[in-house]
């Protein structure tokens, strides 16, 4: 029997892609895992950030009283 004609019994059950698919699934799994515990914390709002909030309420105001009051 030659090097080319192996009996099927001395195959590997896993072939190195599948460990490799394995092994970025579980890496993909914990860093879900860890986006999904990590806790969201508030941020300082910036001057401008503020500024422009301020402006879209104040616009929107405007043109809603320019609509029911006339």
């Amino acid at each position: 029997m030659s090097d080319s004609e192996e009996p099927p019994d001395e195959e590997w059950a896993y072939t190195l892609e599948d460990i490799e698919e394995r092994e970025a699934e579980a890496e993909a799994d914990a860093e879900r895992e860890r986006r999904q515990t990590e806790p969201i914390a508030a941020g300082d709002p910036s001057l401008e950030n503020v500024f422009f909030v301020l402006l879209g309420v104040g616009f929107t105001l405007f043109i809603i009283s320019r609509l029911f009051v006339g």
